[in-house]
């Protein structure tokens, strides 16, 4: 688990983007278990690395349907551990028509909060080896957010995890940690060996 933080505009976001694929570096190569990104179909590399940020969409359809968009062959019991392991089962199970229930433009809206839990069941249902979580849980209370990333360090253990944060405080549970400065990492180690640089 790899930690990447920094202040805004630092260039979190854009390494993030650069690692699942969506950008091209200018110089140099990318690299995901020896295979370079920019030589694999974007089928391939989409199927390997995901990347979950800020910006959480909800299509209009049911809430199945949203959740299939990443595994289209899923049975409702793993759409429903899907939205377990992301602390979204409790208010999915109280809608009216559960899975059927209609959401997005002219169905139930979904909170900014709800609608990123069904971005990170996508997320579980995906099940690729390296994630990107840009800031995933930021839209949710501090408390709940962590309960999230406990639930979600279950479900993602012994895949490659790079999250993304402002603070170096929300990134003590990463292995290894990279501040990202002017879009250049000025440190790297452990959490605890950047505290006591500090």
């Amino acid at each position: 688990r790899l930690a990447l933080v920094g202040p805004s505009g630092a260039g979190k976001s854009t390494l993030g983007r650069l690692l699942a694929g969506i950008y091209a570096p200018r110089d140099g190569r990318i690299t995901l278990g020896g295979a370079e990104l920019s030589r694999m179909p974007a089928e391939d590399v989409r199927s390997h690395v995901a990347l979950v940020n800020q910006e959480h969409h909800v299509f209009v359809g049911s809430l199945r349907d949203n959740l299939l968009l990443a595994r289209t062959d899923a049975a409702d019991a793993e759409l429903w551990a899907a939205l377990g392991a992301v602390d979204a089962d409790g208010w999915a199970r109280a809608l009216g028509d559960g899975l059927d229930t209609e959401v997005g433009s002219g169905g139930l809206a979904l909170t900014p909060a709800q609608a990123q839990q069904v971005a990170l069941a996508r997320l579980v249902l995906a099940d690729p080896h390296t994630l990107v979580l840009d800031e995933a849980t930021s839209l949710l209370d501090p408390r709940a957010a962590r309960h999230l990333e406990r639930s979600l360090a279950r479900v993602l253990d012994g895949r490659t995890v790079v999250a993304i944060a402002h603070r170096l405080h929300t990134a003590h549970d990463a292995d290894v940690i990279a501040v990202v400065e002017d879009g250049r990492v000025s440190e790297l180690g452990s959490h605890d060996e950047l505290v006591a640089a500090d």
